[in-house]
């Protein structure tokens, strides 16, 4: 029998480790060299995480949520193992976007280097696969719209993004196909597509080895030692506290995980983990037509000039000062990217904060009476009175009964919560003829008007209806008065009624100056089918002066 000693393999292994172990460090390598090696370790975090996750998980929208409550509250430290899960992927792109700052600045993704740094760019685009993938896993509030939102944002992209929606949707609406999908991507494609990208990564930094720092390429590399000791012990020093930060993090907090998704939900404010705040918050400043700059163009630019970055940088130099151009840009790309996902951050707090804080409102009558206007409590009535079997499918056609989908962005509050106290007819079928469904009389007490009105209020879709800059309430009566002429001119009154005069084919305008918002009247006169789908109100391809003056019109009629 051979021994240990005569075993070829376990000589393999020991020279390999050798080798490794007395490779030669370049002068300067030191602390920043180290994100690598935290990286490879947080991926076999992430992935023995996953795997242990994996054996409890259910990918179906009917029992996914519960599969990973029974994970945090009946598997023998379940919370622990998809906290830890969580927050390492968050210490993934942290630390991935070190690495690549630090790669870009110490011009480390110079020839004969450039396929390292490619295989690293594309890691980066794997990881946040990897995040957008993972987040719709647990089939919360916060993973169903969040996820809803990206697939909407794929949509986005020219030429194939309607075929990307269907294939990442599976249909028309998000349910188990959606998931298992996304399952699939994210235990079976991605982690392929990682291994392989890691592996040639390490091949090439094997091949070239490490970047000396502050060297021309054609600068001879001087030596300062090998890996071990020094550089092996920065690295460990270094894995061991992010690894314990990580622990520490999930051991605190967990995971979290919000209510059961709920697609006819829509007050909720969807948010994206804080690695995608910066392309949210560019979707919020780019709105309407430039949506697409926003959401495919901006990145898509960002992500190829890294790619091409070693081709398109010719300079030998890699000390910063011989590079001002390119430490100005790359400064700049980091400084706006940290800035705006700062500022997403930001915002969704006080929308989130604004959401949760409900409004006091003083009733007056015979007895003065205190009570606080809950949208929560509003939105369980809808749920109880189901009202969204009536009005959950969204404004087109007819609308009648009519979308509730921007009921935030149409409405006045004062009308809305009287007419939920009273309802009465307010639109008509075809000429003379009411519609067959009619708004019950739910008998609500005014608090509980007030609170489904502030419900309904919260329903708003602001990149259809952004606000307008122009006060309609400083109109004079010069500029009413052309309104009234282009109604009459335009033929308004031939499908809608005001007071005693016009047709009861669209819903009457006697009041919808107490009843519609002023910047809902401007888009629906503007453009009434982008809001509308299909519906019969004709576009006159009104110039703004013209629509401006027809709003100042109608706001009068109350």
């Amino acid at each position: 029998m051979n021994s240990q000693k005569d075993n070829p393999k376990l000589h393999g292994l020991i020279a390999a480790a050798r080798h490794f172990l007395h490779e030669p460090m370049p002068k300067g390598v030191s602390w920043p060299h180290t994100f690598g090696s935290v990286l490879l370790a947080l991926i076999v975090v992430q992935v023995v995480t996953g795997l242990l996750l994996s054996f409890y998980y259910s990918p179906n929208s009917d029992a996914a949520y519960e599969s990973v409550q029974y994970i945090e509250q009946e598997v023998a430290f379940g919370s622990l193992i998809r906290g830890v899960h969580h927050f390492a992927a968050s210490a993934m792109v942290v630390m991935l976007f070190f690495h690549i700052a630090r790669t870009f600045f110490y011009g480390a993704y110079k020839q004969p280097r450039q396929w390292t740094w490619i295989y690293g760019v594309t890691l980066l685009i794997v990881v946040l696969g990897f995040a957008f993938t993972g987040y719709l896993l647990p089939w919360d509030m916060k993973a169903y719209f969040a996820t809803k939102v990206g697939i909407n944002i794929g949509g986005l992209i020219p030429v194939v993004g309607a075929y990307l929606v269907k294939v990442l949707q599976g249909g028309r609406e998000m349910g188990t196909t959606t998931l298992s999908r996304f399952y699939s991507l994210h235990v079976i494609l991605l982690p392929l597509v990682l291994v392989f990208c890691v592996g040639l990564h390490l091949y090439y930094i094997r091949l070239h080895g490490e970047t000396p720092p502050g060297l021309r390429n054609d600068d001879k590399i001087g030596f300062a030692g090998t890996f071990y000791p020094a550089q092996l012990f920065r690295d460990s020093l270094v894995v061991f506290l992010v690894i314990a930060v990580v622990f520490g993090l999930a051991a605190a907090f967990g995971a979290p995980l919000e209510a059961k998704a709920d697609p006819n939900d829509t007050t909720y404010l969807p948010r994206p983990d804080w690695y995608f705040y910066g392309l949210f918050q560019l979707l919020k400043l780019l709105l309407g037509n430039l949506e697409v700059v926003g959401a495919i163009i901006l990145p898509g630019v960002l992500v190829a000039i890294l790619i091409l970055l070693p081709f398109l940088d010719k300079n030998p130099e890699r000390r910063l000062s011989k590079r001002p151009g390119v430490l100005a840009g790359g400064s700049a790309a980091i400084l706006v990217i940290v800035l705006l996902t700062a500022l997403g951050g930001y915002e969704g707090r006080v929308a989130a904060n604004a959401a949760a804080t409900p409004d006091l409102v003083t009733v007056e009558g015979e007895i003065e009476d205190t009570f606080v206007v809950d949208p929560r409590m509003g939105r369980r009535l809808y749920v109880e009175l189901k009202c969204g079997e009536c009005h959950g499918h969204g404004s087109a056609g007819k609308n009648i009964p009519p979308g509730l989908e921007f009921a935030g962005n149409k409405y006045k509050y004062s009308w809305l919560g009287e007419y939920l106290m009273e309802p009465h007819r307010v639109r008509w079928q075809t000429r003379g003829l009411r519609p067959v469904a009619r708004m019950p009389d739910f008998k609500l007490s005014e608090e509980e008007a007030l609170n489904l009105t502030s419900y309904l209020m919260a329903l708003r879709v602001d990149t259809k209806l952004p606000e307008l800059g122009f006060d309609w309430a400083a109109a004079d009566s010069d500029m009413v008065e052309s309104g009234a002429e282009l109604a009459f001119e335009y033929g308004c009154l031939g499908c809608h009624r005001v007071g005693e005069q016009g047709q009861d084919i669209g819903p009457g305008l006697s009041n919808v100056g107490s009843k519609l918002q002023d910047s809902y009247l401007f888009h629906i006169v503007q453009a009434p089918d982008k809001l509308i789908p299909g519906t019969g109100m004709k576009n006159f391809q009104l110039d703004l002066d013209e629509i401006e003056e027809l709003v100042a019109y109608l706001r009068t009629l109350r």
